[in-house]
């Protein structure tokens, strides 16, 4: 009974990955959107600004990309190249915001089409509507991180297309309406699916007793899947074993609490059934069998009692103090029946005639 009231608690506490990461592409890092805009549809593209070539066409791992756009643009930006050349040429500061870039985790309980459905729908909602330039794209290298990169433009766009810079897309409550909205978008995909949904909160808002992870990144996972130790990977792995043993604390402090109900549950049975408190009842140990006909012994001389079974070796048979002396003697006549009954049994299959065999034909 406690168990499978814990593993009922547990399905529903079944959390999936959420990642959503947004930062700026800027060119004071030495970024630019026709790079990342290369890299994450794993492309060949050359920037007419600078006339570097920046070729990813050896990035297998992209599974789907699609460019969305605002009515107000010119159709000619669902080109990836003219798009993300245009964006960048726009700009003419040194220090400037080129884009907007976002790497979210994918549900990976859900299909392909679920997980790009989500991302279309997620990104016509929160930012084609708004009038910015979309292009994502959808990476799995199948190891279970299924996640897309969504690529955003930072200006106003028309037919003649970029205009002035729109300074309320970099508003902190957008950003946190972003997050609560991608939340909300994974667990409408997951509902018909999983049980497993999604929290935008952080673990401190939660109220739950963990520490996030750091972001390792693209290098230092190159170095963690060759086999060596870094400092971040070892940082996370220290946090997940500490997040472990607050979650083991968890499960055992659950469990103690689901004991003691499951205990307070069964005494109040005992108590209903044979009309004294527990305190003024004894207990009776025997085999299962024996308990069974004990108790429809007593109960046809009138005494209370309840058999209770805790588990495949353990049953207790509660008879009220009060009528101790009274079911003692009428245990004794109880065995005393079963040992006459038992004897009888034996001497008729002993005095029972042989069974002739059978003639072989």
């Amino acid at each position: 009974m406690c168990i499978s009231r814990l593993i009922q608690t547990e399905r529903r506490r079944i959390t999936a990955i959420y990642h959503f990461n947004v930062k700026m592409v800027t060119r004071t890092s030495g970024g630019s959107c026709v790079a990342s805009a290369a890299y994450i549809a794993g492309e060949k593209i050359r920037n007419e600004r600078d006339g570097k070539i920046h070729d990813y066409r050896n990035k297998h791992e992209v599974v789907h990309k699609e460019i969305l756009l605002p009515k107000s643009a010119p159709s000619e930006y669902s080109n990836r190249a003219k798009l993300w050349n245009a964006a960048e040429c726009a700009e003419k500061r040194k220090n400037s915001q080129t884009a907007r870039s976002i790497n979210a985790a994918l549900p990976r309980e859900l299909s392909r089409g679920d997980q790009i459905d989500l991302v279309r729908q997620f990104c016509e909602q929160c930012f084609v509507s708004k009038g910015m330039c979309c292009d994502f794209a959808i990476h799995d290298k199948g190891d279970g991180n299924p996640h897309v990169h969504i690529l955003l433009t930072t200006r106003r766009v028309d037919k003649n297309g970029f205009t002035q810079k729109e300074r309320s897309w970099n508003d902190r409550k957008l950003l946190l309406e972003w997050r609560e909205r991608w939340a909300d978008w994974c667990n409408h995909k997951l509902y018909f699916v999983s049980d497993a949904r999604v929290d935008h909160r952080s673990y401190k808002e939660q109220g739950i007793d963990r520490l996030p992870q750091i972001h390792l990144g693209v290098e230092v996972c190159a170095v963690e899947r060759k086999g060596f130790k870094t400092d971040k990977g070892n940082k996370n792995r220290r946090i997940r074993r500490r997040n472990l043993e607050a979650e083991i604390a968890e499960l055992e402090k659950e469990m103690r609490s689901t004991r003691a109900k499951h205990k307070q549950e069964t005494i109040e049975y005992i108590e209903a059934n044979i009309g004294y408190k527990v305190s003024e009842a004894f207990a009776i140990h025997d085999e299962m069998p024996v308990l069974e006909q004990y108790e429809k012994y007593l109960q046809s001389h009138n005494i209370p009692s309840e058999l209770i079974f805790y588990n495949e070796d353990k049953y207790e048979l509660f008879v009220p103090k009060s009528e101790k002396e009274k079911a003692i003697g009428l245990l004794s006549q109880f065995r005393k029946q079963n040992l006459e009954r038992d004897d009888q049994s034996n001497t008729q299959q002993k005095s029972a005639p042989p069974k002739k065999p059978k003639p072989r034909l």
